[in-house]
């Protein structure tokens, strides 16, 4: 039993020359609660958004069926996704969000040689930690477009009990969050799926584990790391 929890607790290590893990359970469940509810949220956001997508609703049972999902899916989309902070593996989601916002240098040499790479190319630059400067970005993106359509779906819920001024902003600010998290997550589709430098990524969110080349190539300086913590547990 101690064995198993020192493995359940131990930080990200290589299993063998081939992979190393990358995100926890408790990371991969919250990723896809968050990305499935989106999509949810997405689809039956257009019927209540526009007359023009109503007719898709017929998918769901009619635009009333789908106004009763929205609602509910955004509930999931808020409470689970919230708790995986507190239950599971806190410790990785509260290491993610100190990361994101802690944006250094060598994040933005990143994010400025990016592009070459996004369209075919190949960027330089130096040693990347567990998350790059484009993927900081990218959260950036989810954690402040989950907060403002959240409160704006607040408002919108309960407009009755809200001023008409704040009513009427919500409005857009729900559609622009909403506008906004969608574009990066085709860029992150694409990263993840399609792109041939990074779609070894999408392992990670299966199964956890990552190539070892891949991890070298684009997070060096956390497989540098991770690497050095498991030689010292095992010396």
């Amino acid at each position: 039993m101690a064995v198993k929890m020192q493995t359940k607790n131990q930080t990200p290590k290589t299993i063998d020359h081939n992979r190393i893990l990358r995100f926890s359970k408790g990371e991969r469940i919250s990723h896809w609660v968050h990305a499935i509810a989106f999509f949810v949220l997405l689809f039956t956001g257009l019927g209540v958004l526009s007359t023009f997508f109503q007719p898709a609703m017929a998918v769901v049972g009619g635009i009333q069926v789908a106004r009763l999902i929205h609602r509910g899916v955004a509930v999931v989309f808020v409470v689970v996704v919230a708790l995986m902070f507190f239950v599971g593996n806190p410790r990785y989601h509260w290491e993610w969000l100190r990361s994101v916002f802690k944006f250094t240098k060598e994040d933005l040499q990143h994010v400025t040689a990016f592009p070459k790479e996004f369209f075919g190319g190949h960027g330089t630059y130096p040693p990347q930690d567990k998350y790059n400067g484009g993927e900081k970005i990218n959260s950036m993106i989810t954690i402040f477009g989950s907060v403002f359509i959240t409160l704006s779906g607040i408002v919108l819920w309960f407009a009755p009990s809200f001023p008409p001024g704040l009513v009427r902003w919500a409005y857009p600010v729900h559609d622009l969050s909403m506008i906004m998290m969608t574009a990066a997550v085709i860029g992150h589709m694409y990263l993840g799926l399609l792109h041939p430098d990074s779609n070894p990524s999408i392992t990670g969110m299966i199964n956890g584990y990552v190539p070892i080349k891949f991890a070298r190539s684009h997070h060096a300086k956390w497989y540098a790391r991770v690497k050095d913590e498991q030689n010292n547990r095992q010396a």
